[in-house]
């Protein structure tokens, strides 16, 4: 089965394999708190959108209950002003794929002389962010052990263990608690902070697109998953059959379709499905403006993805579909979030994030057969379950009730076995654009 690969820049590759010569580590025993809180800190993120939510909330957390503790950071832009937020420290941005060794080398200099109390890498499994982490000589270095031995363990003073079948939240919680013990085991995350102006903002955009009316029922619905393993989706057809059902019994509701620019001709397609009801809000400019939207929307429904994340923090309510992944190790927290894990396939999960295992194309004789195994009917049970009952009343009318029969719901069947099972391929893109 062949693999996705992380791509970096050709000498990054070179230094990964170098550091990869260490001899393995694992971790000796359970991680201690530090023995005092330190002054400052520095935190490294780079990518993954919903592991930024995740730090994000965390980092947010420790700000509130340390007002005095520095928070610097080292991230890449496309998650900043989500780990970062609000921006209350200095930012060091590199991108790994563009940035070279010599800003590595420049922001490692000043790093050095900004002489931080401790670091925090929040990445699992890169051995260039750990030997970075190891060269600042900050005297507290905080960092992940993958799930097999890795040189990675050598390069911390405190590490938390990935184990799988644990939740991400879980281990991302422990890693922050060496710092803060008192942080409860029961923490959810925490919403983006949205300023003024932008709640400004998204009046104006409410408005100018005919939904300025705060009692207008809005449903996000998140049609993509990234540029990669499209397998993960659940099918369009399903987000139309979903939309044909809830339309049927909220006729003013309006369907938010959030994604990418790479993602429009998916919110194209959709819209020509029900002309009318559907809002256009992929590339919104910023990650904040999206905050803000899925904010004053009454549910969300989502593959696994960062938007699924994010909207959990916010307090929207969430569903997260899983096929190819499992729920365990990523389901969506938030104090209204839920999940549907419902296949019947012998191959999932496939996807082993904390061995960052992805297959590059679907393995199963069905494309996405795991997602296709989720009907309309178990989005709808779980929708209900988190769902305002104010704002969506009951999602699903109840077997033999005054309302039973009068929610019909109308399934796509899924395309049928493929005839090319050879699994080196990637998917056509002109076939997913449709």
């Amino acid at each position: 089965m062949r693999q996705i690969t992380y791509r970096y820049r050709f000498l990054h590759a070179i230094l990964d394999r170098l550091v990869g010569l260490l001899p393995a580590s694992r971790v000796p025993g359970a991680c201690q708190p530090l023995r005092s809180s330190p002054q400052s800190l520095l935190v490294l993120k780079f990518g993954g959108m919903g592991e930024a939510v995740l730090a994000g909330s965390l980092l947010r957390t420790l700000k509130e209950r340390h007002p005095s503790l520095r928070i610097d950071f080292l991230i890449e832009d496309r998650v900043d002003g989500v780990v970062n937020a609000p921006a209350a420290g200095e930012t060091y941005s590199y991108h790994p794929r563009k940035d070279g060794l010599r800003r590595a080398l420049r922001i490692l200099r000043q790093v050095r002389q900004a002489r931080y109390g401790a670091v925090i890498d929040f990445e699992q499994q890169s051995l260039l962010t750990a030997l970075f982490v190891r060269m600042t000589g900050i005297p507290a270095r905080l960092g992940f052990s993958p799930a097999v031995p890795s040189p990675r363990a050598r390069m911390f003073t405190h590490l938390v263990q990935l184990r799988e079948g644990e939740s991400m939240w879980h281990s991302f919680l422990q890693l922050s608690r060496i710092i803060d013990p008192g942080i409860p085991e029961s923490l959810q995350t925490v919403p983006l902070p949205c300023s003024e102006q932008k709640l400004d903002w998204l009046k104006t955009w409410r408005r100018t697109r005919g939904i300025g009316d705060p009692a207008t029922r809005m449903v996000a619905l998140h049609l993509g998953v990234g540029p990669s393993a499209q397998y993960r989706r659940w099918p369009l057809e399903r987000f139309q059959d979903l939309a044909s059902a809830l339309a049927r019994q909220f006729p003013d509701i309006v369907f938010v379709l959030t994604g990418s620019n790479a993602e429009k001709h998916l919110a194209r397609r959709f819209g020509e499905h029900l002309p009318g009801r559907s809002v256009d809000a992929s590339d919104l400019g910023d990650i904040q403006s999206t905050a803000a939207l899925l904010g004053q929307c009454d549910l969300l429904i989502s593959a696994d993805t960062g938007i699924m994340h994010l909207a959990a923090a916010m307090g929207t309510p969430t569903v997260g579909l899983f096929g190819p992944n499992t729920p365990r190790c990523w389901a969506p927290v938030g104090p209204r979030a839920t999940y549907v894990y419902v296949t019947r396939q012998k191959c999932s999960p496939c996807i082993n994030s904390y061995r960052r295992q992805i297959p590059e194309t679907c393995v199963a004789a069905e494309e996405s057969a795991c997602m296709w195994d989720i009907s309309v009917e178990d989005v709808l049970r779980a929708a209900a379950s988190v769902a305002d009952p104010r704002r969506l009343g009951s999602l699903l009318p109840q077997p033999g009730g005054p309302d039973a029969g009068t929610f019909p719901i109308h399934q796509a069947a899924p395309p049928g076995p493929r005839a090319d099972l050879g699994g080196s391929k990637r998917p056509d893109p002109s076939a997913l654009r449709g």
